[in-house]
C-alpha cells in the first residue's frame, strides 16, 4: 500500500469515528440550561461551587487569613462554629453531610430561572429551580428523605406520581390546596410551585438536542457577555419586561413620561445583560450589558458601544495615591448626552445651569468652545497628608486643556481668568464674614504661576487650595506643592486594549493612613457631627482591619461593538487560588 492510500484511509477512519462517535459531554451548566426557560425574565445561574469552595480553602489567602485582624476577630467570635452547631439537626435529620450536600448535590450547576407576572395576567408569574447534581441518586434519596419528613409533619398532605407526555414527574399536595412539582429529566432535577413550569422542563427536554451537540441558546448569551464562566450570574431578558415598562409610560405624568420615552429607547436596543462575581486569583463583581447597536440612540452609542482605553493620564497619579478615579472624554460630550436624557420639549438642564452661572464668566458667546476645550483627558485623586503636620488628604484634580483650533489660545486664557475669579470669589466671600482673613499668594514653579488660597484658621494644617495651568493642563489641589509635583502624561497614543481603569483604592496606603492619623479623623468627623468619638474610632479600626486584606480595588471598563462590561475587581494581599 502506498503512503498517500495509507493517508487517505486513516483521513476516512477519523471521519466515520467522527460521525458515529457519541458527542463529548457537555458541562454541567450547559446540560441545566439546556431545559431552562430561555424567554425567562432572569436566570440566576451558579456553577461550579464544589471546585470553587476547595480551591479557595487550599489558597495562600485562606491560610494567611487566620494572622490577620480580621481573621483573629472572626475566629474569636466563634460565629462559624455556632452556625455548624444549629444547622447539624437538619443534616442529621436529611441523612447528609454539608459536604455531601456541596460535592455530591449543589457543587456543579443550580439555575433559578424567574418571569413576573405582566401587568394584565397578575396570576401569571413563572418559576423554577434546576440543578444538576454530581450524583443525581443521593438527590433522589434527598428528596424522598423530606418528603418523608414533610408528610410526617403535616407540612405536606401527600406525594402523587403524574405523567405528561409519557414522562413522570410528582405533585406534592398540601394541605391549604395548593401544591409543588418536580422532575428528574437525566441528570437535571426541576422544582417549581406551578406545574406548567415542570410540564415546559419535560417538553424542552424532549425537543431539545443534547447540550454536548448544540449548546443551548442561553450559553450562548452568556459566552456574548463575556460571563459564561463566572461563578455567579444573573442574566436578565429584558424582552418579558417591556410591557411593564410600556405600562409605566403611558400611566407617568407628562415631565416623568418624556424621560421614560428616552429611557424606553435604549431598554429596547438592549439585547441582553447580566450582573456577575467571578472567583479566581482576585474577586470581580460587576454588570455586563450588550446592545443591538443601530437601535442606540447616537449620543449613547458612543458611551455604551466600542472597544475601551486607559487615559494617559493615569501616568500622572502617584502609586501611593489613597483613591484616584480617571477618564477619556470631553466635557461637550457630557453635556450632549446629558441633552439626549432629558425631555425632548426642555433644554438641556446642564446647559441652562452653565449659562446662569457660568455665561457671565466667560462670556456666554464662549460657552460652547470652553466646554469643548475640558478635556478629553481628566483625573482627580487624593494624596496622603504631608509628613511635616496635616492629617487631611490632598486631593488634586487635573483636566486637560486643548488649545486647538482658531480661539484656542483665547479660550484657554478665558478659563484661567474664570477660575482665578473663583479663587478671588472665594477669598471675598470667606473675608467678609470672618475676623480672621484669607489672602491669594503667588509662587513660580519654572514658568507656571500658581495662585494659592491662604489663610491658617479658614483651612486644616497642611491645605492651601491652589490652581495653575501646567503643561496643557488645569490643575487644582489642596497645596502648591501638589501643583508642582504634577507631570504631563506622555503623548502616546491610547491604545484600544479592551479594558480601561477607571477608578482605585489603594489598601496600604489608606490603612496607613487610617492607622497614623485615627485620632485625628475621628475628633473631625466628631466635629462635623458625624458621630461620637469613640465609637468613630472603633469604626475607622474596624474600617482599617478590612483593608488589611485589599492590596488594591479598580474599578474597570470593558466593551467592544455590541456592548459594555463594567467591573469592580478587588485584588487582595494574598491570592484567592493557586
Amino acid at each position: 500500500m502506498s503512503r498517500a492510500q495509507h493517508f487517505y484511509r486513516l483521513f476516512f477512519v477519523a471521519g466515520l469515528v467522527a460521525c458515529v462517535a457519541p458527542p463529548a459531554p457537555a458541562a454541567p451548566r450547559d446540560e441545566v440550561l439546556r431545559v431552562a426557560p430561555p424567554d425567562a425574565a432572569f436566570v440566576l445561574l451558579l456553577q461550579n461551587a464544589r471546585d470553587h469552595v476547595r480551591d479557595v480553602a487550599n489558597s495562600p489567602f485562606v491560610e494567611w487569613v487566620p494572622k490577620s485582624v480580621l481573621g483573629r476577630q472572626l475566629f474569636a467570635a466563634g460565629d462559624l462554629k455556632h452556625v455548624r452547631e444549629a444547622a447539624a439537626p437538619l443534616f442529621l435529620a436529611l441523612g447528609v453531610t454539608s459536604d455531601d450536600l456541596l460535592n455530591e448535590v449543589f457543587g456543579d450547576a443550580v439555575v433559578f430561572a424567574y418571569t413576573p407576572a405582566p401587568p394584565d395576567d397578575p396570576k401569571a408569574e413563572r418559576a423554577v429551580v434546576l440543578v444538576r447534581p454530581r450524583k443525581p441518586d443521593m438527590l433522589a434519596k434527598l428528596v424522598e428523605r423530606l418528603n418523608a419528613i414533610q408528610t410526617g409533619t403535616g407540612e405536606v398532605k401527600s406525594v402523587t406520581r403524574r405523567q405528561h407526555n409519557g414522562e413522570e414527574y410528582f405533585e406534592r399536595q398540601k394541605p391549604g390546596g395548593g401544591s409543588d412539582f418536580y422532575c428528574f429529566r437525566g441528570d437535571v432535577f426541576a422544582f417549581s410551585g406551578t406545574e406548567p413550569d415542570i410540564l415546559a422542563v419535560i417538553d424542552r427536554d424532549k425537543a431539545a438536542p443534547p447540550a454536548g451537540v448544540k449548546p443551548p441558546g442561553l450559553v450562548a448569551k452568556l459566552a456574548k457577555l463575556g460571563v459564561a464562566d463566572a461563578f455567579a450570574v444573573a442574566l436578565i431578558n429584558p424582552r418579558p419586561l417591556d410591557a411593564e415598562l410600556a405600562a409605566k409610560v403611558a400611566g407617568a405624568r407628562a415631565a416623568e413620561k418624556e424621560f421614560l420615552t428616552r429611557f424606553q429607547e435604549v431598554w429596547r436596543a438592549l439585547d441582553s445583560a447580566a450582573v456577575y462575581f467571578s472567583l479566581g486569583a482576585d474577586l470581580e463583581a460587576g454588570v455586563s450589558l450588550q446592545f443591538r447597536p443601530g437601535a442606540l440612540p447616537a449620543p449613547a452609542k458612543g458611551w455604551l458601544t466600542g472597544p475601551r482605553t486607559t487615559p494617559e493620564i493615569w501616568q500622572s497619579v502617584p502609586d501611593d495615591a489613597l483613591f484616584a478615579a480617571a477618564g477619556r472624554f470631553k466635557a461637550a460630550e457630557v453635556i450632549d448626552l446629558i441633552g439626549a436624557l432629558v425631555p425632548v420639549k426642555e433644554k438641556n438642564p446642564v446647559t441652562t445651569v452653565a449659562e446662569r452661572f457660568l455665561g457671565p464668566v466667560f462670556g456666554r458667546d464662549k460657552l460652547p468652545r470652553v466646554f469643548d476645550a475640558l478635556g478629553p483627558n481628566w483625573a482627580v485623586w487624593a494624596e496622603p497628608p504631608p509628613r511635616a503636620g496635616g492629617s487631611v488628604p490632598v486631593v488634586v484634580a487635573a483636566v486637560q486643556i486643548d488649545a486647538g483650533g482658531p480661539n484656542g489660545k483665547e479660550t484657554v486664557r478665558a478659563i484661567a481668568r474664570s477660575v482665578g475669579f473663583g479663587f478671588e470669589a472665594a477669598r471675598v466671600a470667606y473675608n467678609s464674614g470672618h475676623t480672621d482673613q484669607i489672602d491669594l499668594e503667588e509662587t513660580q514653579d519654572g514658568d507656571v504661576v500658581i495662585t494659592s488660597l491662604v489663610g491658617e484658621k479658614a483651612f486644616p494644617p497642611g491645605i492651601r487650595p491652589s490652581f495653575a495651568l501646567k503643561d496643557g493642563y488645569l490643575v487644582l489641589a489642596g497645596s502648591p506643592d501638589a501643583v508642582k509635583r504634577f507631570r504631563r502624561p506622555a503623548a502616546n497614543a491610547p491604545q484600544a486594549t479592551g479594558e480601561s481603569l477607571l477608578a482605585r483604592v489603594s489598601g496600604p496606603a489608606t490603612r496607613t493612613y487610617l492607622a497614623t492619623h485615627r485620632e485625628k479623623l475621628a475628633e473631625f468627623l466628631a466635629t462635623a457631627k458625624q458621630g461620637d468619638q469613640k465609637n468613630l474610632l472603633k469604626q475607622i479600626d474596624q474600617f482599617a482591619a478590612v483593608l488589611e486584606l485589599i492590596d488594591r480595588v479598580e474599578l474597570v471598563g470593558r466593551g467592544d461593538e455590541g456592548g459594555i462590561r463594567l467591573a469592580l475587581r478587588a485584588k487582595l494581599v494574598k491570592p484567592l487560588k493557586k
